[in-house]
């Protein structure tokens, strides 16, 4: 590696170490080493600390939130027992969920658009996020990440942010030392740019929405271009990785594509080993698959989350079907193995003038929307949208604009935007919630 870029890669390496101590305190590195000795255990020890932080949090649950003392009767039940969690119930119930053991101002506000299509606001704590970043270092580790190596990013990038917001994120890849390819709206020109990069930075690693990722490497295997480094892996997470997505990506990267699991209400769920075999994050997650044999016969995902006490989620319904394995993973971890995960797609649209738009950008349009109960974007020709909407009370003309003028940015302002306001959006044949379908898409074929 020339000097400039070792350089580089140790600056950052030292703003990693900062953050982290600010963030976690200056004891982190022993933190970092703790839950990774932990991940790294024995199964007995595994499901001994699962078993006394599931105590603790229902302990805490039933004695500081009003929804968890009326639900649970007592403060150890067995939670077999208790009801699962419904978005709905999160949608309802969200001051009622919350812990009357922390402040306003302790709570940290997030959203998500939800892959059921309806917006969902909930909270967490600074803790929750700790310890989610520490599993997350962890499993990353596994594609080859390390703190202050090059990384490539083919996320959401934030495109439209303008000021201070704008300058946060420049300055966060910058310390980061990353490189971000905005997924939401993929160009030949950002992607050229892109690879440009690559050939000059070495990224060691790329994290990546699998629709996103597969835009990247075709545009790279129909041009010819091929890396004259060796990424020691890629990270793929957000969306369902279809076999086609990573057949290609690892042929024409020459390296392995892992799979990581997650929600932006719970964390890292799982993540795929070097064997291919997905493991269950045990030190943040409880996770149970609603089936009479959750080992043969696949059901819904309940989650519960370890760390959350400021709104605990307990057997959450994540909205994703699942299946556990007996087996013991050659990998030699000895966390369980997520046999089988059945999640929901995400669409790639198009304009005219060829951009594809990630149709995580369509989600993100109704974050923090409260107007809108259920939501389904439908790209029917170049020219011509629906969209279909629940709508409830908080409904105005304002969202109304706000929805049809973030599709027409991206889209093209002369696009024409059809609302169609309907009672209830009905699950596909499949059974899964599609909230963004392109007619204009590739058919998906595993």
């Amino acid at each position: 590696m020339p000097i400039h870029r070792s350089v580089k890669t140790l600056l950052s390496k030292v703003a990693w170490h900062a953050y982290n101590s600010y963030r976690k305190g200056a004891r982190y590195r022993s933190r970092f080493s703790q839950a990774a000795a932990l991940l790294d255990a024995p199964r007995e020890t595994i499901v001994a600390f699962q078993k006394e932080r599931l105590e603790t949090l229902l302990q805490h649950a039933y004695e500081t939130t009003p929804y968890y003392r009326e639900l649970l009767k007592t403060e150890s039940p067995d939670i077999s027992e208790i009801p699962p969690l419904e978005k709905q119930d999160v949608r309802n119930q969200l001051e009622r969920l919350c812990s009357e053991a922390f402040s306003q101002e302790q709570r940290i506000k997030n959203a998500t658009g939800g892959s059921t299509g309806t917006p969902l606001t909930f909270y967490q704590d600074r803790n929750y996020w700790n310890q989610r970043n520490l599993s997350v270092y962890y499993f990353d580790r596994w594609a080859g990440w390390n703190f202050g190596e090059p990384q490539l990013i083919i996320w959401g990038a934030p495109a439209d942010l303008k000021g201070d917001e704008h300058w946060k994120h420049r300055l966060n890849n910058l310390w980061r030392n990353q490189y971000w390819l905005d997924g939401f709206r993929l160009t030949d020109e950002k992607m050229q740019a892109a690879f440009e990069w690559m050939e000059q930075g070495y990224p060691q690693t790329i994290l990546a929405y699998p629709s996103s990722l597969y835009q990247f490497v075709t545009f790279l295997s129909e041009k010819g271009l091929t890396s004259r480094w060796q990424l020691k892996g890629i990270i793929a997470s957000a969306e369902m990785l279809h076999l086609h997505y990573r057949a290609l990506a690892e042929d024409v990267f020459n390296t392995k594509v892992y799979n990581r699991y997650g929600g932006r209400e719970v964390g890292l769920i799982a993540m795929e080993c070097a064997e291919g075999r997905m493991h269950i994050n045990c030190r943040d997650i409880y996770l149970e698959i609603n089936s009479p044999n959750p080992y043969t016969e696949p059901g819904e995902i309940l989650v519960t989350q370890l760390n959350n006490y400021a709104m605990p989620f307990i057997r959450y319904r994540i909205g994703d079907i699942g299946c556990l394995s007996n087996e013991v993973c050659p990998c030699g971890n000895q966390l369980p193995i997520l046999a089988e995960l059945l999640g929901r797609t995400t669409a790639t649209f198009r304009t005219r003038t060829g951009t594809l738009i990630h149709g995580g950008y369509f989600t993100q349009q109704f974050y923090r929307i409260d107007g809108v109960s259920q939501f389904q974007v439908i790209q029917e020709t170049l020219k011509h949208c629906v969209l279909k909407l629940v709508i409830n009370e908080k409904w105005t003309d304002a969202t109304r604009r706000h929805l049809v003028q973030g599709i027409q940015r991206v889209l093209g302002g002369d696009v024409i935007i059809t609302i169609e306001f309907v009672e209830e959006i009905p699950l596909s044949t499949s059974g899964k919630r599609e909230y963004t379908i392109s007619k204009l898409a590739t058919p998906v074929n595993d």
